[in-house]
């Protein structure tokens, strides 16, 4: 018998952490932290007993995916971890640079002492397009989830009194056009679908149309001598805005205008990207057949130590700085913002979601009035800019083109999505395919 439940990312987003009890064997799926409003629910016991998890299998390597292993660990794991070997390269960064921050966090749960530990458990690596068994009656398989390098969707078969059945996982889809990430690989067929809905209620924006939306609004701002500050996630969304950038500098757009990558971990994690070219997509290929570096230029320079980013300062005039984090919880950007936010000839421009609860959500409502940085009241003048097309989550129209062409569907299960979208999302399922569909709610054990 085979049994599904869900301890993160159930009518939520964050903190994914799924099990599958199939026969004897217990299989988590993905360990991630909860983030935004949810983060309290960090510091709570796991809902399991780590120690009997034979297997852990992670989709790939955000921290809402990842984030808690090293506590997994702390509290009994003693099994393999599965991933694709980019998923682990990418994820021995993302850990070290997570511990380093929730171990001076009001409630530390591990430290980072605790990452070198969890990383012993990686090693057992399942690339796309390839299956390997956990035992004779149960096999997984992977193919390229479209999300972000080495992300992938996961299918489990396994028999019951004779008969095969399948679950698939999709992990979190990507959508079709992206800039730098190789594409989504669909199934042919499944029974059970554990499907993400980030945004399963709207149509993302044309990325065309982002790009040059992107592209316009830097131009405007250094034209008029300002600023462009872009908090960037390290993974993913860093590598996405060097190659436009590096676009740009090749037409010649960022002339004697420097631009400085202020983010030690999205550096090191570009160097990863370069490691796994064929991960990446025909565009990046091109340019990498050519001898070019798809995320180096000439106005580019990194500062990895704390003393080059002070220095950023010093630098007059028009200038683009990306810096971390994504949300402007933490890192470099936050010193930036209270420096340039208070300057209306320059511009704050967002190029991910933010969830609610964090400082870029903050900032992003602010409308032009005082907030609260640390312990400085700023004034925000600077224009607030949003793309909203560079999403590395599929939309409503994508992730039913995900499931409208498997074969022999049961049910079709919604998680990691906010409760409005999973009732729109669900009710548009309902109007296109003819499959049952169920939200999932959180602990809730399922039978399949």
């Amino acid at each position: 018998m085979a049994y599904y439940t869900s301890y993160g990312a159930a009518q939520g987003v964050t903190g994914s952490c799924h099990l599958l009890e199939v026969g004897y064997l217990k299989i988590l799926i993905d360990c991630g932290l909860f983030q935004g409003r949810d983060e309290e629910l960090n510091i709570e016991e796991f809902e399991f007993d780590p120690s009997e998890i034979d297997y852990v299998i992670i989709t790939h390597a955000h921290l809402d995916h990842i984030g808690r292993l090293p506590l997994l660990v702390k509290r009994g794991f003693q099994n393999k971890i599965i991933s694709t070997r980019a998923t682990y390269e990418i994820a021995k960064l993302m850990l070290a640079n997570a511990a380093g921050i929730i171990q001076d966090s009001k409630n530390p749960i591990y430290d980072e002492n605790d990452v070198e530990p969890t990383l012993r458990h990686f090693g057992t690596f399942l690339e796309y397009e390839e299956s390997m068994h956990l035992s004779d009656d149960i096999k997984i398989s992977f193919k390229n989830a479209g999300h972000i390098l080495g992300s992938a969707s996961l299918k489990v078969e396994f028999k019951e009194d004779g008969m095969t059945k399948s679950a698939i996982f999709s992990g979190d889809l990507g959508q079709h056009s992206r800039i730098i990430t190789s594409h989504l690989q669909p199934w042919k067929e499944g029974n059970y679908i554990f499907l993400e809905s980030t945004y399963g209620d709207r149509l993302h924006e044309d990325l065309r149309i982002s790009v040059n939306n992107f592209k316009e609004n830097i131009l405007n701002v250094i034209q008029k001598g300002g600023v462009v500050l872009l908090p960037s996630f390290a993974l993913e969304r860093t590598q996405e805005i060097l190659f436009l950038l590096r676009q740009m500098s090749e037409e010649g757009l960022l002339k004697d205008i420097p631009v400085f990558l202020d983010a030690p971990l999205a550096i090191n994690v570009t160097r990863v990207f370069k490691n796994f070219p064929q991960l990446l997509n025909e565009n990046v290929q091109e340019v990498i057949s050519n001898r070019i570096d798809p995320f180096g230029f000439d106005e580019l320079k990194t500062t990895l130590l704390k003393e080059e980013s002070i220095r950023i300062n010093e630098v007059a005039g028009p200038k683009i700085i990306v810096a971390g984090s994504g949300m402007c919880e933490g890192g470099r950007i936050k010193y930036h913002l209270v420096r340039y936010l208070q300057d209306s000839h320059n511009m704050v421009m967002f190029v991910g979601y933010q969830v609610p609860g964090t400082l870029g959500r903050t900032i992003l409502e602010s409308g032009f009035k005082t907030i609260k940085i640390d312990d400085a009241h700023i004034n925000v003048k600077a224009d607030i800019k949003v793309i909203n097309g560079f999403s590395a989550h599929a939309d409503q129209k994508e992730l039913i083109d995900f499931v409208k062409d498997l074969k022999n569907i049961f049910c079709i299960y919604l998680i990691h999505g906010d409760d409005d979208r999973l009732r729109i999302f669900k009710e548009k399922i309902n109007d296109e395919l003819e499959s049952k569909v169920h939200i999932v709610k959180k602990k809730e054990r399922i039978y399949i």
